[in-house]
């Protein structure tokens, strides 16, 4: 057990202008994969560490170790102040770190770390064979994996926070082969929360949809390349919001000039019907956190609010240095990282739009699931590329097709939503910055689009 004591020795060694920091965190899980029914691997972890920072005169030291004791914790003080000491660059950073002292530790209804392997097993079984039952695919692969946190966090200012994390996942791709080309559905089952995720029968359930995504792609064509009124399915919509609007909103990038939203507070830059939220409190999503990694509470933020720019995502530097308050999104993939801006859970509000959102589409392309993509936060430009996609024509959904990927401008997009829907869903993934992996959600209502650029063939 991480103990508090070592919060405390770490703080009296800070010096009394100066702040420091310090995250200890240790972590267990499993892994388990599966290839055409059969096990092709298994492996379990347990690793343990911390990381500290120092700021002196306005620049910070970081150091860590993975090992844990007073003796480590002493020497990783001292390497932080030397780094401060040899940088030629400063700058000046007054923070307003929040003092809390609360264990938030949370209890889940099944914990994984009871779960026997064997079940673990069945588990990722059940997805796989629910696939396989299903003449026509080729090859399945099902992933499950679990991580179960306990971290300790604790700054100069006095705070103690104690919390933890429990993430079981499961993930499955299935591959249904054409004579030229291998189409594949991806689906995965996750969240911040206990095994009970994966009662009910979902897992059964998350293998065939995959199968019957995969099997009817077969046969399908490539879109045609061009201008068309496009729907983005619940899981593309979260993809625009994470990728294009959120990386966009962590204000590193902001203080840095390297954001296209740097400056633009205020503004309106897309329609009233659009607003877009980064909640870290959504409980049991993925993305979801008690207190981010510098100690301060999580709290919702609204990025877009009906159209307008609202807010960043901070940390302590880049709110002091933009003159602004912290709002609990300073994250650190583990505990030798230093922490920096991310997300949490990012999605669109739902809309009004009741009635069909393809109703008033004479002819364009409805997006289904994410592939990839990329986004450069500094001029809006992207491209992503959906599992695959639907023609529309005279409001009716058609013909399935491949290769269909959204490409544009991202305020340029925006302002061609024309339409929000009711419905509302999220997906849980994971995001990388800086060589740093955490787990997000991001997720909305299905959008409705006019005249943007559909690459294909």
């Amino acid at each position: 057990m991480l103990d508090e004591d070592l919060v405390k020795f770490f703080a009296s060694r800070i010096r009394p202008e100066d702040y420091g920091d310090i995250r200890l965190a240790e972590s267990s899980g499993t892994l388990i994969e599966i290839e055409k029914g059969r096990t092709r691997s298994t492996s379990s972890f347990a690793v343990r560490g911390f990381g500290v920072r120092v700021l002196h005169n306005g620049a910070w030291g970081f150091a860590s170790s993975t090992r844990i004791g007073g003796a480590e914790i002493k020497k990783a003080i001292d390497s932080a102040y030397r780094q401060v000491s040899s940088k030629l660059w400063k700058r000046v950073v007054k923070l307003s770190p929040e003092t809390n002292i609360e264990n938030a530790e949370k209890t889940f209804k099944e914990d994984p770390q009871n779960v026997s392997f064997k079940r673990k097993l069945d588990t990722a079984l059940e997805a796989d064979s629910a696939a396989r039952a299903h003449k026509g695919v080729t090859n399945t692969l099902t992933v499950y994996g679990d991580a179960m946190e306990t971290w300790l966090v604790g700054n100069s200012a006095g705070s103690v926070i104690r919390f933890n994390n429990s993430f079981p996942r499961l993930s499955i791709a299935v591959f249904a082969k054409d004579p030229n080309t291998t189409n594949v559905i991806r689906k995965t089952i996750d969240g911040n929360c206990g095994f009970e995720i994966f009662r009910g029968g979902a897992p059964g359930a998350m293998g065939k949809a995959a199968a019957k995504e995969a099997l009817s792609l077969l046969g399908a064509k490539p879109v045609k390349g061009g201008k068309y009124d496009v729907v983005l399915d619940p899981d593309m919509a979260g993809v625009y919001a994470h990728e294009a609007i959120g990386h966009a909103s962590e204000a590193d990038g902001v203080v840095s000039n390297n954001s296209m939203l740097a400056g633009r507070l205020g503004e309106a830059v897309g329609p009233e019907s659009i607003t877009i939220i980064d909640d870290p409190t959504i409980t049991g999503a993925s993305g979801s956190f008690s207190f981010d990694s510098e100690g301060s509470r999580s709290i919702k933020r609204t990025i877009i609010d009906r159209g307008v720019i609202n807010e960043y995502l901070h940390t302590l530097e880049t709110a002091s240095r933009l003159n602004m308050k912290a709002n609990g999104a300073a994250r650190a993939s583990n505990p030798t990282h230093p922490p920096i801006a991310r997300m949490s859970n990012t999605f669109i509000k739902s809309g009004e739009f009741k009635s069909d959102i393809i109703e008033d589409i004479k002819f364009g392309v409805a997006f289904y699931g994410m592939q990839y993509g990329y986004t450069d936060p500094r001029n809006g430009n992207f491209m992503f590329k959906s599992q695959y996609g639907r023609i529309i024509r005279n409001g009716k959904l058609r013909e399935y097709v491949r290769d269909a990927a959204l490409t544009g401008n991202t305020l340029d997009v925006l302002k061609r939503v024309d339409a929000v829907s009711s419905n509302f869903a999220l997906e849980g993934g994971s995001c990388g910055k800086e060589e740093q992996w955490v787990p997000v959600t991001s997720g909305g209502p299905s959008i409705r689009i006019r005249g943007v650029v559909v690459g294909g063939q």
